[in-house]
């Protein structure tokens, strides 16, 4: 019985060949990628991780600008692994959306506890959907609906209610909803988010539903109920 599908991406050859050797004697099921253009492939496959080990360092795209564009396609944890041990690092990378975060040098024996913990969470089996107050989100069908009677969003619309649907009560500055949502693009117009979240808005509170995404003066968006 496997303890869990892991997806490795870290360009240096001997950490994936480590990587991948550990896991497997401990007894998951890994796959690598050398750069965020094949672990996008991956994850676009039919094959589903349970969590993903993420390096920053890398090129073409590094690890934090890669997390945002993962997290369209996975609610998978990322574990994030780095030489860099600055505590703003560690804040940075969990700040863009990942889950952990260990320093290189590691113990292997603790990073394979870490996953098991990451794998095993209760919450962790229901992550194909999220649900916040009466609007229910299916991440696999991508499809919204709200008391029950399904809404129609675009792409960019479903990604940026997935972004609040994921972290229910945290404020969003633009600038962190511009990363999460249109982070691989070159340039974004200064008022695209403003038009995206009256898009939305017109769409998700229609009467008699109410408001659920709160401006926040002079910093951006929330999601609450109140």
């Amino acid at each position: 019985m496997s303890e869990g599908r892991v997806l490795v991406v870290d360009d240096d050859a001997q950490m994936r060949d480590m990587l991948e050797l550990g896991l497997r004697a401990s007894g998951f099921e890994v796959r690598c990628a050398n750069d965020g253009p094949a672990a996008l492939e991956l994850l676009r496959s039919s094959w589903r991780p349970e969590v993903i080990v993420l390096d920053i360092l890398m090129p073409k795209v590094d690890g934090i600008a890669l997390i945002p564009m993962l997290r369209r396609l996975s609610e998978v944890p990322i574990l994030m692994l780095s030489a860099r041990t600055e505590t703003l690092d560690k804040i940075t990378a969990l700040t863009a959306g990942a889950d952990d975060y260990v320093a290189k040098p590691f113990d292997l024996a603790e990073l394979i506890a870490r996953l098991h913990s990451r794998i095993r969470r209760p919450q962790l089996a229901n992550r194909h959907t999220l649900n916040f107050a009466d609007v229910a989100m299916d991440l696999d069908a991508r499809t919204v609906a709200r008391a029950g009677k399904e809404i129609q969003l675009t792409a960019r619309e479903f990604d940026l209610l997935r972004t609040f649907l994921r972290e229910p009560g945290r404020v969003f500055t633009r600038g962190q909803l511009i990363d999460r949502v249109w982070g691989d693009e070159a340039a974004v117009e200064p008022n695209v988010v403003e038009t995206y979240i009256s898009y939305l808005r017109a769409k998700l509170e229609q009467p008699p539903a109410g408001r659920l995404i709160r401006t926040i003066r002079r910093v951006g968006y929330t999601l609450r109920t109140d």
